[in-house]
């Protein structure tokens, strides 16, 4: 026998990606993603993050 028309699966990735959406948001962030944002960038990091927003202003060596 054959399976109906209406015998189909609904189609339920829009409920799942809300949901999944959902939790994201009440849960917070996660303890590790608080920590590495906590974290001191140090001479290295500061001197790399400055030369990238010298580059986004436009401005050339």
């Amino acid at each position: 026998m054959t399976k109906h028309v209406i015998d189909k699966p609904k189609d339920r990735s829009a409920i799942k990606t809300r949901e999944y959406a959902r939790l994201e948001r009440e849960g917070g962030l996660h303890r590790s993603v608080r920590r590495l944002h906590a974290r001191s960038l140090g001479a290295r990091g500061a001197t790399r993050l400055r030369q990238f927003l010298r580059i986004e202003r436009g401005h050339e060596a």
